[in-house]
């Protein structure tokens, strides 16, 4: 690459960048989420094009056309899921080895070259094009890996074509572009709970498939978007849905998958896994460039990056992996299970149980009191045991779990859980349910969610006065085409009433928020940050409900159990032991 052209280059494309990166900023304010997401697929296809005809050559020209009749099928699929629209990628790498740039030959591990044959590149150009746009669908199935991959893909392509020594214009251009609009559209490609979607994921495939035959290295981008998910890591042809790759280990784990079924399972959360796995992959990807490239200058680079994402990424992960290896990832007291997760974790779960669509998946939030509780009510214990998710909400049972040398990850109150599923709700677009409180306290809190998130799809609510038998509720969530189901209708009523009714109320996500609607409504105030730090969140909830005293006299009792139970004299299982 010659200084002028590289200088010509970035006095072009990063100034586009620029103007859309203030362009995103300015029509963040103005516009509702909905529309705002849209407009962002649309200002980074424009800008895609825009690029192409000022910047590029006859060649990228024709490799962004293809990059957006791939958005187009992309577009097909998504509207239309079920008619087989993935056949259609291998016409489209069909037609772009016809008139496109064309893979002649590969290098060979003794230094030389194999050349195919006219009809050979034909082929093999065909498979490689048609292939990227699938893979990276298949990987966004994991939400953040594709955008994740992307970066470092595209960032290592760029830098292979400043130090080959080759006049690669057409790779530079293109790999310039793929890193500038990813990083001005980070929030929307980087977003670690939201997926690409098949238009986009079908469009980046085909662009960084395009740029790799340009002269550049293609084992870059094998190495990094092929070889290690899929080989190494088993993501996500086998693992075909978030769902199951956020499954809690088994006892067993069979086949490629447990690999990354480990990295989950060791106490890591969606986000932190997704950055290690890319860390590896940038790794991976480095190391094939400074094998096939071989300057001093380009290896001495790539050795320091990678000392810098092993201390940054790998080294943490591992300390991480070590410190968490005996933590068991379902600590029971008395005989009630929780879940060993963090609150990203559990919302990855979450998603994929949303995903999946496979009856009711009940999440059960539960303190000390509810712990309680379900040692002495056996319907509320049978609830929990059934639960998709118990989650730890409360400071007095992280204590306890700690104390009983059983610590979980983190305190995940119920009403932050909801706010963050609620949030991801409104950018997913699926409908959700409010159930349960006064009908001044549902009305509130929908109000209050809907404003902190406009683009919230509110499916119906109603209040929670209505009896345990009454035959038109669930009817009423079903037929409303609600996604998620929130149930305010206090412990352990909430949880029992949805364990009876998980087949009246079809394909959804319960979670029993006990009273969230009070204080989202404002009808109650929420401790302060430092009542909650220090676990004095029940007085000041006690404090406005002073009627709680005798329930909340039950604290001291479970702090004394804990005692026992720590030197013995009280059985860790409790008084008796459930099947």
């Amino acid at each position: 690459m010659s200084m002028e052209t590289t200088v010509h280059y970035l006095s072009l494309i990063l100034p586009a960048a620029v103007c859309c990166f203030l362009l995103q900023r300015l029509c963040r304010r103005s516009l509702e989420p909905t529309q705002y997401n849209y407009f962002r697929d649309l200002a980074l296809l424009a800008v895609w094009v825009l690029s192409a005809v000022w910047v590029g050559t006859p060649v990228s020209r024709f490799i962004v056309g293809m990059g957006v009749l791939a958005s187009v099928l992309g577009l097909l699929q998504r509207l239309y899921p079920d008619k087989g629209w993935k056949a259609s990628y291998l016409l489209l790498g069909l037609v772009f080895a016809f008139f496109g740039p064309q893979i002649g030959f590969v290098g060979l591990s003794n230094g030389g070259y194999h050349y195919f044959s006219p009809w050979g590149s034909l082929l093999v150009t065909t498979l490689w094009i048609s292939a990227f746009p699938i893979l990276l669908q298949e990987l966004d199935k994991i939400p953040g890996m594709a955008g994740h991959l992307l970066v470092v893909s595209f960032s290592l392509l760029l830098i292979a074509t400043v130090f080959s020594g080759q006049p690669l214009n057409d790779a530079f251009f293109m790999a310039l572009c793929g890193v500038s609009y990813l990083g001005v559209f980070w929030s929307r490609h980087g977003h670690m709970y939201r997926r690409l979607g098949e238009p986009l994921a079908a469009l980046w495939g085909t662009l960084i498939a395009g740029t790799s035959v340009l002269g550049v290295s293609k084992g870059i981008t094998f190495s990094t978007l092929m070889l290690l998910p899929l080989g190494l890591f088993a993501i996500p042809i086998v693992e075909t849905s978030l769902r199951a790759v956020s499954l809690v280990l088994p006892s067993r784990s069979y086949g490629a998958s447990a690999l990354y079924r480990k990295l989950i399972g060791r106490g890591l959360d969606h986000p932190s896994t997704v950055r290690f796995i890319t860390s590896v992959c940038a790794i991976a990807g480095a190391a094939v460039a400074v094998s096939q490239l071989g300057t001093s200058l380009f290896m001495m680079m790539w050795v320091s990056i990678a000392i810098l994402f092993a201390g940054f990424s790998l080294v943490p992960f591992l300390r991480n992996m070590k410190r968490n290896t005996d933590i068991p990832l379902r600590p029971t007291i008395w005989g009630t299970a929780v879940d060993n997760v963090s609150m990203d974790y559990a919302l990855s779960r979450t998603r994929g149980a949303v995903m999946s669509g496979q009856g009711l998946s009940l999440v059960s939030t539960v303190n000390a009191l509810a712990v309680m509780e379900a040692e002495r009510n056996e319907a509320y214990a049978r609830a929990l045991r059934g639960s998709f998710l118990t989650l730890a909400d409360g400071a007095g049972l992280v204590w306890g779990l700690h104390l009983l040398g059983k610590p979980v990850q983190e305190r995940i109150a119920g009403i932050d859980f909801m706010v963050r599923l609620c949030r991801m709700a409104a950018a997913e677009g699926w409908p959700v349910y409010f159930l349960g409180a006064s009908k001044a306290a549902v009305t509130g809190a929908v109000r209050t969610l809907q404003t902190k998130f406009p683009d919230l799809v509110v499916a119906g609510y109603r209040d929670g006065y209505f009896d345990a038998g009454d035959p038109s509720i669930c009817p009423a969530v079903r037929s409303s085409g609600a996604k998620i189901l929130f149930a305010a209708l206090g412990v352990p009523k909430q949880e029992i009433w949805l364990a009876d009714h998980g087949i009246d109320l079809g394909d959804v996500v319960a979670v029993g928020v006990g009273g969230s609607f009070d204080v989202l409504s404002g009808a109650l105030k929420r401790a302060p940050l430092l009542w909650q730090k220090i676990g004095m969140e029940w007085l000041y909830r006690l404090i406005q409900e002073p009627w709680r005293w005798k329930r909340d006299l039950e604290l001291f009792l479970f702090a004394a159990r804990v005692f026992l139970t720590k030197i013995g004299l009280y059985p860790d299982e409790g008084r008796r032991r459930r099947p």
